[in-house]
Formats: structure tokens, sequence, C-alpha cells
């Protein structure tokens, strides 16, 4: 090489898990996603889990990844003092203007550390907002959310059932399946859900505790967590909290060795741990 030719700055390779959180990044912050979004429409367990943890929830409640609300305006209703956090701007912005009772910030679930210690009474992360996060990412959040919470504070989550993975379909087997207008429908969205598929089909992966899978969300542009229920309740312990109960979609409970394949996301009711008392000296004994 001749002496004066400048060297190319070498690029560091992009992996996979940053690849995976750049494909959900640019999914989640997209301004077409609000009107889907903007409704009041609760699923069976999440009416049950308001009213059963009413109390609990009447406090500062915490809500990850808000979306546009649909949550949020109950919780507003219950709390003391309702926050909600979105990565997108425009999903913050409706939820402002529609529900002024609550406070809205624009915030990203790897950015949590930034909360208090102790600042929340309860954190909501419903609609499996979790699930967006890669593993190390994952297990970071949920350090942070123990310490936002107080001591015996409540967190409420769910997650994408693994055990239900098996039956997640490939996006001609969809097509086949559908009739008449939908047929039509699905046939002309089907390039698009090819596109995607072909493109975040590598990003997958398939561990122990948990996989990540490419599913039907948005167009198959998503990359989604998944795992079982004994995996999610260890998870759970190894960053401080008690489980408290796990229901499915219509509010069944759902035992830890229990399967429930047929259920495609799971609902996690847990406790932030108490701490334990300090030890001080012993007291002294003076005798009788």
């Amino acid at each position: 090489m001749h002496p004066t030719a400048r060297r190319r700055p070498s690029v560091a390779p992009v992996t996979p898990a940053a690849a995976r959180r750049r494909a959900n990044d640019t999914l989640w912050s997209r301004r077409d996603l609000v009107k889907p979004y903007a409704t009041r429409d609760l699923r069976p367990v999440e009416v049950m889990l308001l009213v059963d943890y009413r109390l609990a929830l009447s406090g500062r409640v915490l809500e990850l990844g808000c979306g546009a609300g649909r949550l949020t305006g109950y919780l507003a209703e219950i709390a003391t003092a309702a926050h909600g956090i979105d990565i997108s701007p425009a999903m913050v912005a409706y939820c402002r203007c529609t529900y002024p009772q609550a406070a809205f910030n624009q915030g990203d679930l790897r950015e949590l550390a930034a909360f208090q210690p102790g600042s929340y009474d309860a954190v909501v992360a419903g609609f499996n907002v979790l699930d967006v996060l890669g593993d190390e990412d994952r297990q970071a959040a949920l350090d942070a959310i123990r310490r936002t919470l107080v001591p015996g504070g409540l967190l409420i989550m769910s997650s994408h059932n693994r055990d239900h993975a098996s039956r997640l379909t490939e996006p001609l087997r969809l097509r086949l399946r559908d009739r008449g207008l939908r047929a039509a429908v699905t046939l002309a969205r089907l390039p698009r859900w090819q596109l995607n598929r072909r493109r975040l089909r590598g990003l997958e992966c398939d561990e122990s505790g948990y996989a990540i899978l490419n599913d039907v969300s948005h167009d198959f542009a998503a990359l989604h967590y998944y795992i079982r229920h004994d995996a999610q309740e260890r998870q759970l312990a190894e960053h401080g909290f008690t489980l408290e109960q796990c229901r499915d979609l219509n509010g069944g409970l759902v035992a830890a060795d229990h399967e429930a394949p047929g259920c495609p996301e799971l609902h996690y009711v847990a406790r932030a741990v108490l701490a334990a008392a300090p030890h001080g000296p012993e007291p002294a004994d003076d005798g009788p």
C-alpha cells in the first residue's frame, strides 16, 4: 500500500441483538400506529385485574408503553397519580390531549433506571410491552422496575406464551384460511408479509429459557420475546419479585405446571420483595 494512502475506518458488525433493537424501535415509533391503538377496549383478564387490584393501583402508578392510552385512561380513574411513558412521540401527544388527568412522557424501556427508587406503588406493563426487548434489556428493565417500586409494590405484566409458539402461522398458510373479502385484503398484504418475514426471520433465536420470534403482529414487522410460565416465574424471582398469580386472556388461573398452549399470552401479577429488616446489635442480657 502506498505510504500516503488512507486506511478506511473499520466498521463494527451489527450484532443480532442490535439489529432486533433497531427493527422494533423503528416499528413502535411509527406515527400511523396511533389510530389502531386509540381504543378503550379491555380484555377480560385486564378488567379482572383492575377490579381485583384496585386498592394497589390507587396510589402512584407507572404504565410502561402506554401507547394511545387504552389502559391508561382506566388507571388514571383509579390512581392518585398516573404516569405513562412510550417511545412514540405521536402516542405521547395523543395521550396528553385525550387523558389530561394523567402525565405522559416519551421514554425508552431501556432507560427506566432514571426513575427515582421507590417512586411508584405499582407498575403496569400490559399488552406484552416488555416483549419488544431482547433478553439483556429485559433483565435490566426488570431490575429497574424493582428499584422504581416501593417495597411490596405491585407489578402487573403480560408476556407472549412460549408454549403457544408452535401455533404461529406462516403468511401463506394464513392466506389459505381466509375467504371472501378478507381473502382479497389478505392477498393484497401478502407481499408485505413475506418481505418482512424474510427481513426478520434471520434475527429469531431459540434459547433454553426463552425465544425471540417474528410473529404476525403488524404484518410480521415485529420481533417478540416468548417465555413459559415457569421460566417467567424464575425470571421474576431473580429480579426481586414474588409471583402472586398468572392468568390467561379470559382471566382463568394458570398453574406453574400448566403449559396453556391455547393462550397466546399470559398475565402475571408479582410483588416487589420486601427488604429484610436490618440486624442490630443483640440486646444485652442483664440477667435476673
